[in-house]
């Protein structure tokens, strides 16, 4: 009997009954990791994440700042005010009566003040003082609008002046002025203008009212009335008047 067959068939079935081995599948490169904004066109930029818009929206904290107008209205403005400016003396004659009296008085618009006195002007941060004082008498308003239409001159004398002319407390006023317990919030209201990026007087902050905190578009000049009709009328969604 022939033996070849019989090996033949032994190899096969030897290979048949061995263990079979793995064979790894060909290495692949791994996917790659989305990065924030590639598919925008912004730029590789793994590390960072999504931008908090809110975040950037310039904004400042308003409790316990001198304001007009009904707190629940819908728009909101806050200035940043030099006393001693003449921008600022210039925008409170022209501007500033047809928007009390076509927004703030009829429930549109709260308007919010902070003191914002530059650095060149040595009688602004005194003037906020006293309007601050005057303040603590329920005279805020009458002072405020008094020292911009003093023309710059704000001196001492005037300044005492203008509180017997608004019947203040002579000696409440002046102890309020000489005890400097208005310092840190006129600290603060520096601060924040900065913080949001004031540059100059008067700088406004215009935005959809948010309870206790104002944030919206930062406008910077003496901007005319037309300018606030118009950009009030976006957030109110009306028409200029």
């Amino acid at each position: 009997m022939p033996t070849q067959p019989l090996s033949v068939l032994a190899c096969l079935l030897a290979l048949l009954a061995a263990p079979r081995v793995a064979v790894p599948a060909p290495a692949t490169a791994p996917a790659p990791t989305p990065t924030y904004g590639s598919s925008l066109g912004l730029g590789q930029n793994a590390a960072r994440p999504p931008p908090d818009l809110a975040a950037l929206v310039p904004q400042v904290d308003i409790r316990g700042r001198p304001m007009l107008g009904d707190p629940a209205a819908p728009v909101t403005i806050v200035e940043f005010i030099d006393y001693e400016c003449p921008f600022c003396q210039g925008y409170a004659q022209d501007t500033w009566p047809k928007l009390k009296a076509n927004y703030v008085e009829t429930g549109k618009l709260r308007y919010v003040v902070l003191d914002f006195p530059l650095g060149k002007h040595e009688r602004a941060r005194p003037a906020a003082i006293a309007a601050a004082c005057a303040g603590e008498q329920g005279r805020y308003w009458e002072m405020h609008e008094a020292l911009l239409a003093a023309g710059g001159q704000l001196l001492d004398t005037e300044l005492e002046a203008q509180a017997r002319r608004l019947g203040l407390d002579a000696a409440r006023f002046a102890s309020c002025r000489a005890d400097g317990r208005h310092q840190a919030r006129l600290d603060a209201d520096i601060a924040a203008a900065r913080a949001v990026g004031a540059r100059g007087t008067p700088s406004f902050l215009v935005g959809a009212s948010a309870g206790d905190v104002a944030r919206g578009r930062l406008l910077q000049g003496d901007e005319d009335y037309a300018a606030f009709e118009k950009l009030l009328a976006r957030y109110l969604g009306t028409p200029a008047q």
